[in-house]
């Protein structure tokens, strides 16, 4: 038996070797599938100099540099520049940190489904390496991989909570989700979606309804402050600074909610589809009549609004698909049909659902909708946060298994390649 444990433990330790080393690969050779990633960086590099050399000035007129990242990593590179710290160290201790973000998702997985053989969640999790998001911001740092990997911890901690309910899980929730959130803004969105389970288990415990009202404020604070009252909206800058915008493009509250619909929905779709197929989620009554109808009037009335340009740049891959082989959205209002059929059935299950779709929604309001925003977000908010329903026999099977890593290889490849064909 003790041989046996042994043997699995050796396996396991030489498969995420080999995951990780493809990782130091991808850093070695600079890998920047997403894009984006290095110019992002050597852009809040040059803002980290700028708060090096005078951290005041810098801080409090934030607003006037061209990013829409929190300052809190930029703040931290600034440290890393005034010890004259080399770029290929900062990354490497960047890229190991971001380590802990498949970590806690194994974490979360073992409380989520305890009766699922590990072996399998092992399998699952090292999808997260797969992810061109993942590598590339764990390659040239960047806030928002940081804030998924702490706001990781949250869901963690959230599940933690609904499997003993003791409030300690709660309050380290609430720490770790303003944590993720004030390096990433993007995540503050999903403390909604706490505060509603949290109430809902404590709504008949008065106090401790007011301690987490309470925490929540003073956790928040330094963020409203910093930006409502001392006006430093650094949000309203457009994702793509080559793009001329116009002032109503750029303001970030004045998007049309029917570019996200078929936009998200679409990206949504593209995770769903290698899980849908070979039937690891099962879908309830998607054929449902109502459904249906309900799902083509939805996108009528979208595409009648839709008026996302391309030179927005971003919009996820399906929708660049469609514009690239065929010069047009026809395919993509095709996919789009069926992506929100299936997110329809997702929401009639569960309240919680909804809410967590409304979240994902909301997360990202910008004008440019960029796939990265989503990976490797939904596979983890699938098996974590979601109620859905998970076949545990499926993901045994070893077909379905190749299945996952073939799509999500390619996907990676097809990334970079769109990389090296743009340069």
């Amino acid at each position: 038996m003790k041989v046996a444990i042994n043997n699995n433990l050796f396996e396991k330790i030489i498969f995420f070797s080999f995951f990780y080393f493809l990782l130091i690969i991808g850093f070695i050779f600079n890998e920047n599938s997403t894009g984006g990633a290095i110019s992002d960086y050597f852009n809040q590099k040059t803002i980290a100099q700028a708060f090096a050399n005078n951290f005041n000035e810098s801080f409090f007129s934030y607003d006037k540099f061209s990013t829409r990242h929190s300052p809190i990593l930029i703040i931290f590179l600034s440290f890393f520049e005034k010890l004259n710290i080399n770029d290929y160290i900062i990354r490497l201790i960047h890229l190991h940190f971001c380590l802990l973000l498949p970590i806690f998702f194994y974490l979360s997985l073992k409380i989520k489904f305890n009766f699922i053989n590990q072996n399998n969640l092992y399998l699952l999790v090292a999808l997260i390496f797969l992810s061109p998001t993942f590598r590339s911001l764990s390659i040239w740092p960047d806030s928002r991989i940081l804030g998924m990997t702490i706001f990781c911890l949250s869901i963690y901690y959230y599940l933690k909570f609904e499997e003993n309910k003791k409030f300690k899980n709660c309050i380290l929730n609430i720490l770790t989700c303003a944590f993720a959130s004030y390096f990433s803004p993007n995540f503050s969105v999903f403390a909604l979606f706490y505060f509603y389970k949290f109430i809902i288990s404590y709504n008949k415990e008065f106090t401790k309804i007011i301690y987490i009202i309470i925490l929540n404020l003073i956790l928040a604070l330094p963020a409203v402050y910093y930006v409502f009252f001392l006006d430093i909206f650094f949000f309203n800058k457009p994702a793509s600074v080559s793009v001329d915008l116009t002032n109503n493009e750029k303001n970030i509250f004045s998007k049309n909610i029917f570019n996200k619909i078929l936009l998200n929905s679409s990206i949504i779709f593209f995770y769903f589809f290698p899980f849908i197929s070979t039937k690891i989620i099962s879908l309830n009554k998607i054929l449902n009549p109502y459904k249906l109808i309900l799902s083509l009037f939805i996108l009528i009335i979208s595409i009648y609004f839709f008026d996302y340009k391309y030179e927005y740049t971003g919009g996820g891959i399906l929708y660049k698909f469609s514009y690239f082989f065929f010069n047009n959205n026809y395919l993509f209002y095709f996919i789009c049909f069926f992506s929100i059929l299936i997110l329809i059935d997702l929401v009639s299950t569960k309240i919680e659902n909804l809410l967590i779709l409304f979240l994902i929604f909301a997360n990202s309001p910008q004008i440019s909708v960029y796939h990265k925003y989503f990976d490797p977000m939904l596979i983890i908010f699938f098996f974590t946060l979601f109620d859905l329903k998970i076949n545990k026999e499926k993901i045994n099977i070893k077909r379905n298994r190749y299945f996952l890593y073939l799509f999500f290889v390619i996907f990676l490849i097809i990334s970079n390649l769109k990389y090296l064909w743009n340069n």
